[in-house]
């Protein structure tokens, strides 16, 4: 009797289950509609049945049931609002309609005629919602919170900074002069420190229009890149008749999606556009520098220009191009590159240096907050167009102030803020940690043909310069056996080297080397673009006029922090050094690299003599 009510229980019960969770996904509360004035804030609110999660177009995150969102549109807008249920997804439209605000005066507050500039005031209402970035304008009275270098120019003598300066709502202050404001520029050199006070500031506005250039990585490090297309969207949308777009894309090949065009055009091409699927490594330096090549051809005299780069990752298959070749580009075309890294598998020193270097700006952002990156891209447009400008003398000895950290200091009150800047960064001193020629499938030696476009200008390279040589080194996952590690990462390098020699190069000019598993990038793979990376073929230059392979092993230790001890100890006796990870058996240990050596007979006398000098013993390669 008891077990058949208990099968009379569960019956039910399953029946009961499967009634309610078949229930379709119903509206409780949804309005649908908002009519809010330039600058105010609309708030969507819904309550939905039978549902386990809702998403709103305009965020990564997921809203419960019954929930509310905040949105403030520059103009009319529409806003796709999904409810999700394991068996059922239905989607809603809510729109929010913006009217222009009327001018209303409020008798009570004193119109501060001394402090009113005599520069049109940007169309943009106070906003007063907490915001990092650009949020809206304000007048004078406001608190300055944060003042932001976001693009500079400079000669042999002289430095012009472009600033804002925003209130904690995220209000550029109008009005601001040197009888509201102290301001003062640091610029610390190796061996000294120099300082300029009481400088003047000019409020500009400007509003010819700009163009812009676009660069989106698609790499396998950008798996989650797909919300950042519709920021790209929401930004270009957001932009005026003037301005004009272009939109590219990388991963270990470059790609010119959309050329440059009027903004309208370039909105109505781009909604709806969705990116292959992110795969193979990133070719940021080879990109970015074919881009500039590209957008200078089609930019307007006339016009603010600037290049927006959106990486997920620091370069690793540019292979015949560096950070140098982007930088001596944009200085000679004039073209800032603002750079928004997103997440943390990026070189931030690199970047920082191809920003400031260019006149730009880095900005990093964790990739859970990447909706950021619209604002980002908004502040980027409002600060070309209106800024500060502050004029200073600085000091441009590039040997006693190479990499010099300069810094304007504002006061406000017994208030300060301030900004810094990379000024005079040294060049030909980027150190890629690897750059791969080609990653492979699992226990595989084939080479997708993906890579040739990348191999034959390698090639092409090596036959124009047949004193050039080439070291390629193989690398594996955890493939097998250690035997079957090694055979497989010594047939990648073979392969590559084979497709090299068939492209018309001696074969002299190319050595192979293999790793095995030695030296994983990503010891414990979490991801499949990590073990992909594993399985790569890396490029190594044999000559002095290119990066040199020769390094020296000159300790071995257990810990990540030993290593950073010992590699600055090796960095203050003058040497070149980076540690990397390197597996002996099953065990992590990390190795401590002197780099920069053009040739064999080099490395060879600096190893004897480290060994000489320190009493330890080296080992080279």
């Amino acid at each position: 009797m008891n077990i058949i009510r208990i099968i009379v229980l569960i019956l039910l019960a399953s029946v009961f289950y499967a009634c309610t969770s078949s229930k379709p996904i119903s509206s409780n509360k949804f309005k649908g509609y908002s009519q809010i004035s330039q600058g105010e804030i609309a708030t969507m609110e819904w309550d939905f049945a039978n549902a386990t999660n809702v998403k709103v177009d305009l965020y990564d995150k997921l809203y419960n049931a019954i929930d509310s969102a905040k949105v403030s549109p520059g103009s009319t807008k529409e806003y796709k609002i999904t409810a999700f249920h394991e068996s059922d997804t239905v989607a809603y439209k809510w729109t929010v309609e913006v009217v222009n605000k009327e001018e209303k005066v409020d008798a009570k507050k004193p119109v501060q005629n001394e402090t009113k500039p005599t520069v049109e005031i940007p169309v943009y209402s106070p906003n007063s919602t907490n915001s990092e970035y650009i949020n809206g304008a304000i007048g004078p009275e406001a608190a300055p919170v944060r003042i932001k270098i976001m693009h500079s120019t400079k000669n042999e003598k002289e430095l012009e900074l472009k600033t804002i300066i925003l209130d904690e709502n995220g209000n550029f202050i109008n009005g601001l002069n040197s009888k509201v404001v102290d301001l003062s520029f640091i610029q610390r050199c190796k061996k000294s420190s120099n300082s300029a006070g009481d400088l003047q500031i000019q409020e500009v506005h400007k509003s010819d229009g700009t163009d812009y250039s676009i660069i989106f990585d698609n790499s396998s490090v950008a798996e989650f890149n797909f919300p950042l297309l519709e920021r790209v969207l929401n930004f270009s949308e957001s932009l005026s008749t003037e301005d004009r777009l272009m939109f590219s894309y990388f991963n270990h090949n470059y790609t010119e999606y959309l050329t440059l065009q009027p903004q309208k055009e370039f909105y109505d091409t781009f909604k709806g556009y969705d990116l292959p699927k992110p795969s193979g490594l990133s070719g940021l330096y080879k990109a970015v520098y074919s881009n500039l090549v590209d957008f200078t051809s089609r930019i307007s005299k006339d016009k603010n220009k600037a290049v927006i780069l959106i990486t997920y990752s620091e370069d690793n298959s540019s292979l015949i191009y560096s950070p140098d070749d982007i930088i001596n580009a944009a200085q000679n075309f004039g073209i800032p590159i603002f750079i928004i890294a997103v997440g943390d598998a990026f070189n931030s020193y690199t970047l920082q240096k191809i920003a400031n270097s260019t006149g730009g700006k880095l900005y990093t952002v964790h990739t859970d907050s990447s909706h950021v990156a619209e604002h980002i891209m908004k502040e980027i447009d409002f600060a070309l167009n209106n800024h500060y400008s502050i004029s200073l003398n600085y000091d441009n000895n590039e040997k006693e102030c190479a990499d010099a950290y300069g810094k304007l200091i504002l006061k406000y009150g017994d208030k300060t803020i301030e900004d810094g800047i990379i000024l005079n960064p040294t060049k030909s001193e980027f150190h890629s940690y690897y750059q791969s020629v080609a990653i492979f499938e699992a226990k595989s030696s084939e080479i997708d043909s993906d890579y040739d476009d990348g191999i034959i200008e390698l090639s092409n390279v090596l036959k124009n310069n047949p004193q050039y040589r080439i070291k390629l080194v193989g690398h594996s996952d955890d493939e097998g056996s250690k035997e079957f590690d090694a055979e497989i990462s010594d047939s990648r390098a073979n392969k590559v080297k084979t497709m090299i020699v068939n492209n018309g190069v001696d074969a002299n000019q190319v050595i192979t080397d293999s790793e095995g598993f030695s030296k994983p990038l990503y010891i414990l793979g979490q991801t499949p673009w990590q073990n992909n990376f594993n399985r790569r073929v890396e490029l190594k230059w044999v000559n002095p006029s290119q990066t040199s392979p020769f390094e020296i092993v000159v300790e071995q230790v257990w810990t990540e922090e030993e290593a950073l001890t010992s590699s600055e100890k090796w960095g203050k006796r003058g040497y070149h050094t980076y540690y990397d990870n390197y597996l002996i058996g099953n065990e992590p240990v990390y190795r401590v690299m002197l780099w920069g050596f053009e040739d064999e007979e080099e490395v060879k006398e600096v190893a004897s003599k480290i060994m000489k000098k320190f009493k330890t013993k080296v080992t080279y390669k």
